[in-house]
């Protein structure tokens, strides 16, 4: 570290004692929870702000005495130099714009963490002892915790969407009005995968919802989007074949002894857009979701990806999600740190779950996925596979915020390569659409930019 550390104690004494003012109840219920011990230097203050904060979460009136009981319970009394000690910390000149101090003293805490964060990557960069991507993932990880750490919260006007209106701006997430393409009309039209929301599509296994996963890459690429695909279940030859299969209109059997031929090789260069944008990750199964995270952010960083497809969300290490917290527990978080992602980057994320072995005899609901009930709460579209008793295949729309088409069925072929929709059980007419979300068809959404 350098013999100067970004720091302001000023700046951290003043606006500790205009906070633990008497009366200064309001402005402190706003501001401390904005903060953290980690923005204050100096040790005292620190101390003085634990007991500040503790005040503030019981709801009592600030007074040194409210002050001196909440240190007292901390066992943080001595470590502001007992009573006389505080007294003489709560002594320094409050401040009229508490506010300015706040961004002041975090903007200090972030170059102490940067410059941190700068020590360590020349230490290990020097040591060698990890390679560089993995240093680079990491290292990605913790400048956008940084990033969020402290990140100002602040409401917006409603007058703001009047002026949107008013110079035609479309009210839309994404660089596209939509976050991907199924490559199946009906889902496409009916149920978009939405950008800044994920997409959790269920299904048991043997159904085909990884073909799904490859056809969605494969139409949106198409589309213009850049597509990631993160395979954690298949060999990266066998997800290379499945994308082939698709595109090059042939089986996996003779992609494996290579006995395709020159046609099928000029089918698969028809597809050279496609091509130029999509990519895939090939990770280990149990790699944590914060490992996972940072690696996404950094394709995103790098390749300009808009669309992530997870193949599966069963495969995703918990160990770093909750000590001593149970599977359901762990996976929830996990989904929670999807949604995250996706409404923070603005892009379209499809990830694969298992349903429940008894949903095998029956049509699926809503709450059938494995792992945890959160991939039924977290995503914006839920999607769920299925087979009925006579064997016909389904897709079901079991949750869809953007529009009204919850609980409708769309009968599907599958070849081992694509997914089409077949004409059994077509409707004579185009019914309306079911819930409160949205009462016209999402037609809206046929095309992007």
């Amino acid at each position: 570290m350098p013999d100067r550390i970004p720091e302001d104690i000023e700046a951290e004494a003043g606006l500790l004692a205009t906070l633990s003012q008497p009366g200064a109840e309001k402005i402190a219920a706003f501001l401390v929870p904005q903060l953290g011990p980690e923005d204050f230097m100096h040790p005292k203050h620190r101390a003085l702000f634990l007991g500040l904060r503790q005040v503030v979460l019981n709801r009592e009136e600030i007074s040194v005495y409210s002050l001196k009981a909440a240190l007292e319970a901390l066992g943080k009394l001595q470590g502001v130099g007992e009573f006389s000690g505080m007294i003489e910390l709560l002594a320094n000149k409050d401040v009229e714009n508490p506010r300015a101090l706040v961004d002041r003293i975090q903007a200090k805490r972030k170059g102490r963490e940067l410059a941190q964060l700068g020590h360590k990557l020349s230490c290990s960069a020097l040591a060698e002892d990890d390679e560089p991507e993995n240093l680079i993932t990491r290292m990605q990880d913790a400048l956008h915790r940084i990033a969020q750490n402290g990140r100002k919260l602040e409401s917006e006007s409603w007058m703001e969407i009047l002026a949107d209106m008013e110079q035609q701006e479309a009210f839309r997430t994404g660089k596209h009005n939509r976050g991907g393409f199924w490559g199946i009309p009906k889902l496409d039209e009916w149920c978009p995968i939405p950008a800044g929301e994920y997409t959790a599509i269920g299904a048991r296994p043997g159904v085909g919802k990884t073909a799904l996963l490859g056809q969605i890459a494969i139409v949106s690429a198409e589309n213009g989007f850049t597509p990631l695909v993160i395979q954690s279940e298949l060999p990266r030859m066998t997800q290379r074949g499945r994308l082939a299969s698709y595109m090059a209109d042939l089986s996996m059997a003779m992609l494996k002894m290579g006995t395709y031929d020159e046609e099928h090789t000029r089918k698969l260069r028809g597809y050279a857009g496609a091509l130029s944008k999509g990519r895939t990750l090939p990770i280990s199964a149990g790699t944590p979701w914060g490992k996972i995270e940072a690696m996404i952010r950094f394709e995103i960083e790098r390749h300009g990806i808009d669309l992530v497809l997870f193949d599966q969300f069963d495969k995703i290490g918990r160990d770093q999600v909750g000590r001593g917290s149970n599977e359901s527990y762990a996976f929830g978080k996990i989904s929670i740190g999807m949604l995250a992602i996706a409404q923070e980057t603005n892009i379209g994320l499809v990830v694969l779950a298992q349903i429940k072995g008894d949903a095998d005899d029956r049509e699926p609901i809503l709450a059938d996925f494995s792992d945890t009930d959160r991939l039924a709460k977290d995503p914006g579209v839920v999607v769920h596979l299925y087979r009925t008793k006579k064997g016909d295949l389904k897709a079901k729309i079991q949750k869809n915020r953007d529009g009204g088409w919850v609980n409708y069925k769309i009968s599907l072929d599958f070849d081992g390569r694509r997914f089409k929709e077949t004409p059994r059980d077509e409707p004579k007419e185009i019914p309306e659409p079911r819930g409160t979300d949205c009462q016209e068809p999402a037609s809206m959404f046929n095309s992007v930019d």
